[in-house]
């Protein structure tokens, strides 16, 4: 558990029907030449068999609305690969450590060279898009410059963004984020989005307030020395 875990409760996700998951997976993995669900590219990431992927998309028992999907088995496929997972949950433990380390009271050895070289210190903004042409928002962490900020623009339209003291502070409220929106995650496959696969949720998820988000954080006021 991190420490975003434990003061972000994630908001209520959406009522998935059959026709929204049917929807999810085509946006996520593509149609097939005949315009169906990609079941082989499912079964693939999922580790089941085509026939498995068959029996989640069929329509719910007489008289029930329930999926016959496995409650884990969706979360699976809204999530990326657990060693991708866990490399984010230890970038977000390297950002804490980070940010516990700026505010060592005269501790200058606390501070890596490398993060000056890298700018890492400097002022960074994190970033809410709509991706273009897709039907997903994603959060980035990008330096506070024109540049950068054109770069994030290329991949989609700004809904909203903050400037943040550090990367590192960026990289916490990032991980917010996507604790709080985790019940609308998707995980598109790589040629349909190749950056930040892993940062991204439902456009149709409620809204999500960067500035009150950060002001909850712990150590949403440490600045860099």
């Amino acid at each position: 558990m991190t420490l975003v875990d434990t003061v972000i409760r994630p908001i209520a996700g959406p009522r998935w029907t059959r026709k929204r998951l049917i929807t999810m997976l085509l946006d996520c993995y593509g149609p097939t030449p005949r315009g169906g669900v990609d079941i082989a590219a499912v079964a693939f990431y999922a580790g089941v068999s085509p026939s498995t992927v068959r029996r989640w998309l069929s329509p719910p028992k007489s008289g029930t609305r329930r999926l016959t999907i496995p409650k884990h088995r969706l979360v699976q496929l809204q999530r990326g690969p657990s060693e991708v997972e866990r490399r984010n949950d230890q970038q977000h433990q390297h950002a804490l450590n980070a940010l516990n380390a700026l505010a060592s009271i005269g501790d200058e050895s606390a501070i890596l060279p490398a993060w000056r070289e890298q700018g890492w210190l400097d002022q960074h903004t994190v970033v809410i898009i709509a991706i273009h042409g897709r039907p997903w928002h994603q959060v980035a962490v990008t330096k506070a410059t024109r540049r950068a900020l054109g770069e994030v623009h290329r991949r989609g339209a700004t809904v909203d963004n903050l400037v943040v003291p550090t990367r590192f502070h960026a990289q916490l409220l990032a991980q917010a984020v996507m604790m709080r929106q985790q019940r609308w995650r998707v995980h598109p496959a790589a040629h349909l989005l190749a950056t930040g696969r892993t940062q991204v949720w439902m456009a149709d998820a409620p809204a999500v307030d960067l500035a009150a988000l950060a002001a909850s954080l712990p150590m949403a006021h440490t600045r860099a020395r």
